[in-house]
């Protein structure tokens, strides 16, 4: 039998806030367990915490033959499957007329003779008439159509200013200007979002929710406070337009009480009475007053001086700051040009600049409520339209100009003329 000799200890110890419970009878089971156990990793080659995760587990890409055999035995393969596995015998149709159709084996004579096979089809392919009928066409273009054309001049139409050719614009040899803000090439067919899918995830409609929700909320903000601002213009444009008729009044009574004062003038001057001499008393008070404030100017000066001091101190500190968000500025902005993936997955943020004088419309905010999820294909319904997303996507590439759609077009201006001739009778 194997005896192990422990330190004496009391298991059961509730609280080892006396002095006697601090000298003797420590359980120190679980420290020694774990240093046997450390000992123990470090014999058999090292502690399994401070090794690192590839020398403690290995990645099997390959999978286990014996799960896969298991695999194929309990699960019986779809019947489509089975269908397109299954090979036949015979041989399968073929669709194509060949001559040997209308002869007999090589043995026998044909049926028909060369000449009169080429004979009918002629007749049913047209002959020689639908070659002459078919116009050559050629893929490159046969004229330039921003080349001027050469106008006949006429001898009878000489004093006419002649008329100037159709140039080229210059920015047609331009590459188009992306209107996106950070100035990357937007792609013709963005990644679309996930959850616009016709099955989304829970996840992704969610966020996809939320996001056009706090778009739509910010835009309802915007507009009501351009509303309010739009309100007070208002009311302070009324506030000054009835500014001046109250004023008038004041301003009249003020005129007349100038005038009045002209009336009767009146001598005080006269009556006042002259100043007596300062005794000593009074200039050393005089003296000490003005020199009290002598030193609160100078103070003050030097107060105002220590205030622009500390002010430079900050501004340069400032200027500094602001230097340091610039160059982190530009080191994100070549981060961005150099990760040019990242531009396809998000929305295009556009500048406020665009090319014309119209803005560009904003995308149509496609997004499907709950209600209207189906699950089936059969019963989903398109949303958006194809058309006008391809023509947003051109302009937002600088492909073509926005322009404002013209919903009723000018009409030509006619002029109703009344004829005289009603009036040019002639007496018999």
């Amino acid at each position: 039998m194997s005896s192990s000799v422990a330190a004496p200890a009391q298991h059961k110890q509730p609280s080892r806030k006396g002095k006697k419970a601090w000298r003797k009878n420590v359980d120190v089971t679980k420290v020694q367990d774990g240093l046997e156990e450390v000992r123990d990793q470090i014999i058999q080659g090292g502690v399994i915490l401070e090794k690192a995760s590839e020398e403690l587990f290995a990645i099997d890409t390959a999978g286990s033959k014996d799960i896969q055999e298991e695999y194929k035995k309990r699960h019986k393969p779809l019947k489509a499957d089975e269908i397109l596995a299954q090979r036949s015998a015979v041989p399968a149709i073929s669709s194509k007329k060949r001559l040997s159709d209308f002869s007999k084996p090589k043995t026998k004579k044909p049926k028909i003779s060369h000449k009169e096979f080429d004979k009918l089809r002629a007749i049913a392919y047209g002959g020689d008439q639908v070659k002459k009928d078919v116009v050559q066409t050629s893929d490159a273009a046969d004229h330039d159509p921003w080349a001027g054309l050469e106008a006949k001049k006429e001898s009878q139409f000489s004093f006419l200013e002649e008329k100037r050719p159709t140039k080229e614009p210059a920015t047609l040899k331009h590459a188009p200007i992306s209107l996106a803000k950070n100035g990357k090439k937007v792609p013709a067919v963005r990644k679309p979002d996930a959850g616009k899918s016709y099955n989304p995830t829970v996840q992704d409609w969610m966020n996809l929710i939320e996001r056009e929700g706090d778009k739509e909320v910010e835009a309802e903000k915007r507009r009501l406070q351009e509303a309010r601002e739009k309100a007070e213009r208002m009311e302070r444009a009324l506030a000054a337009a009835a500014e001046p008729e109250s004023g008038s009044d004041n301003n009249e009574s003020a005129w007349e009480s100038e005038w009045e004062g002209f009336s009767e003038p009146e001598d005080d001057a006269l009556k006042k009475k002259r100043p007596e001499r300062k005794t000593p008393a009074q200039r050393n008070k005089i003296k000490r007053r003005k020199e009290a404030e002598r030193k609160t100017k100078h103070e003050e000066k030097i107060r105002e001086k220590e205030r622009q001091a500390q002010m430079i101190k900050e501004l340069a500190k400032s200027v500094e700051e602001k230097e340091k968000a610039r160059t982190a500025v530009r080191e994100f902005a070549l981060t961005l040009k150099e990760d040019d993936s990242s531009s396809d997955d998000g929305e295009e943020v556009l500048r406020k600049r665009p090319l014309g004088k119209v803005p560009i419309p904003e995308a149509p905010l496609e997004v499907v409520l709950s209600d209207e999820l189906q699950e089936s294909l059969r019963l989903l319904k398109p949303e958006g339209n194809l058309l006008k997303e391809r023509f947003r996507s051109m302009m937002v590439r600088g492909k073509v100009e926005a322009r404002r759609q013209i919903t009723q077009p000018k009409k030509p201006k006619t002029t109703i003329t009344e004829k005289w001739s009603y009036k040019d009778w002639k007496l018999k």
